[in-house]
């Protein structure tokens, strides 16, 4: 078996520009985890914690390209940003995922199609006329 381990860089487009979604690391991981455990610690607003998760995803440039408007920026565009980056960032783990469950669902269809006449022929012994009496174990 053949396990492919390329993995193609991730790049967004937001409002015609394209930019460069940072490769998964587990060091960015940890980073990013550290930001929403540190924004929940202080208290701050959601949107805050999205705006600095961006810089570590898109870098800072490409945050002060975006989100030129400061504290009158539209809250709405932050999350849709926030979220499509994060969509985009998981993108190699979510085909990896899906692909792995339709390869079970097909190898479940076909269990239940290779069992389906036996299942069939279980249903009219349980349904047919004049069916055989259950037998009682002797008791011990």
């Amino acid at each position: 078996m053949r396990i492919d381990t390329e993995i193609r860089p991730v790049i967004v487009e937001i409002d015609g520009k394209e930019y460069d979604v940072a490769p998964k690391t587990v060091e960015l991981l940890e980073k990013l985890r550290g930001v929403e455990d540190a924004a929940v610690k202080a208290g701050k607003m959601r949107h805050e914690m999205e705006m600095e998760q961006l810089e570590l995803l898109l870098g800072r440039q490409a945050v002060r390209e975006l989100f030129k408007a400061g504290k009158n920026e539209n809250v709405d565009r932050v999350d849709a940003i926030y979220y499509g980056v994060l969509e985009a960032f998981d993108t190699s783990s979510r085909e990896r995922r899906e692909a792995r469950t339709d390869a079970m669902a097909d190898e479940f269809r076909a269990i239940a199609e290779t069992l389906k006449p036996l299942a069939e022929m279980m249903a009219l012994m349980r349904n047919a006329p004049g069916k055989l009496p259950a037998i009682k174990r002797p008791a011990k």
